[in-house]
């Protein structure tokens, strides 16, 4: 495979409906940012702009949204979209969102594939508060989970998903939870703190998939120091032990200090650090990388975008950092630094039984 940093056109999945995935006027996620964002790429950084080879996606078959769901929740889906009709409170269905949610399902599936038979490919995706049977944070349809199953159904043996989203992703962890063709990782802010209160470190899995899932909590305003030493000491050693086909990434910029969601604590250079880390992971293993983001609320959704692609093509980019800094001092930084190293510690516990890299 060639390696990634030499290629010289990505592929970028998006569709200009992606528009209708929107959620009404004064809610965090309106269906503007994913074109503006574009327009903003090609006016701000046309030389990384021009790297992206930006394609038109297809929108996914009813039947490959029944690989991730049932026939009793897309049912439901679509009833709830006739009326108006809310999955939850934060999830209201407007005309025209169940087909951009299977669009955005549809860009997923093309990025995997593309992934796959070229060894990297982006797009926006990362739905993955949406269950076998239900949704909810803004989730309709699991676009992760349906692009996994699918290249599963296609022969891909072993998919690893990587879930770097703030908040830990509920559904994709209860569609696999038994499966071990898949081992998911999410890391995400304390679920004792953040929604949707899932994720911890010993929630790893059952029957079959028991130690295929690999929960990890990171403290409020934890950073790059934390982020390095999860990947480090649980992440990358799995990777190598599991020997994944395909890693699909998906999380946005809402790790940022900024977003006003979340209460984590990377900046632009350490999200870019940390999405170099992912993507230089599977570069020296060979390992195709589809890379997936949507998430991110607040003024600098654009910037953390930004951020994530920089790390992934591994290009400079010159990004307009918040005026305002975050501000720990060097005892809160011990404090969480220690409490992420008891976390990491404990969670290596859960899964020694399972894997030879903690024995």
């Amino acid at each position: 495979m060639e390696k990634f940093r030499n290629m010289e056109s990505v592929p970028f999945f998006y569709h200009p409906d992606f528009t209708s995935y929107d959620f009404g006027a004064n809610h965090p996620f309106r269906g503007e940012r994913f074109g503006n964002f574009l327009k903003d790429l090609k006016a701000r950084f046309p030389e990384v702009y021009e790297i992206l080879e930006i394609k038109k996606c297809e929108m996914a078959s009813e039947d490959q949204i029944l690989l991730a769901h049932t026939k009793e929740y897309v049912q439901t889906v679509k009833t709830l979209e006739n009326r108006r009709g809310f999955l939850t409170l934060d999830t209201q269905i407007f005309p025209g969102s169940v087909d951009a949610a299977r669009l955005i399902s549809g860009a997923s599936i093309d990025a995997a594939k593309a992934a796959r038979d070229g060894g990297l490919a982006l797009g926006f995706g990362g739905l993955h508060h949406a269950g076998p049977d239900y949704g909810g944070g803004f989730c309709i349809y699991n676009d992760i989970a349906v692009a996994a199953k699918t290249l599963l159904n296609e022969g891909i043996r072993r998919v690893v998903i990587l879930d770097t989203d703030a908040h830990q992703g509920n559904g994709t962890m209860d569609i696999f939870y038994s499966d071990p063709r898949v081992l998911f990782f999410s890391l995400h802010q304390d679920p004792r703190t953040l929604f949707p209160g899932r994720g911890f470190t010993y929630e790893t899995g059952n029957s079959e998939g028991e130690g295929y899932t690999v929960n990890i909590p990171m403290p409020p305003f934890a950073g790059w120091p934390e982020y390095e030493m999860a990947m480090n000491d649980i992440v990358i050693p799995l990777i190598d032990e599991f020997k994944p086909e395909i890693i699909i990434r998906n999380g946005g910029s809402d790790p940022l200090y900024t977003d006003v969601l979340t209460n984590l604590g990377l900046t632009l250079e350490s999200l870019s650090k940390l999405q170099r880390l992912v993507a230089q992971t599977a570069e020296e293993r060979e390992i195709p990388l589809a890379d997936l983001f949507l998430s991110g609320y607040g003024p600098y959704v654009t910037e953390g975008w930004f951020a994530l692609v920089r790390g992934t093509l591994d290009k400079p980019m010159d990004l307009n950092s918040p005026e305002q800094e975050i501000q720990l001092s060097p005892e809160k930084k011990e404090a969480i630094h220690s409490a992420q190293r008891n976390t990491l510690d404990e969670l290596a516990g859960y899964l020694k039984p399972h894997w030879k890299c903690f024995q």
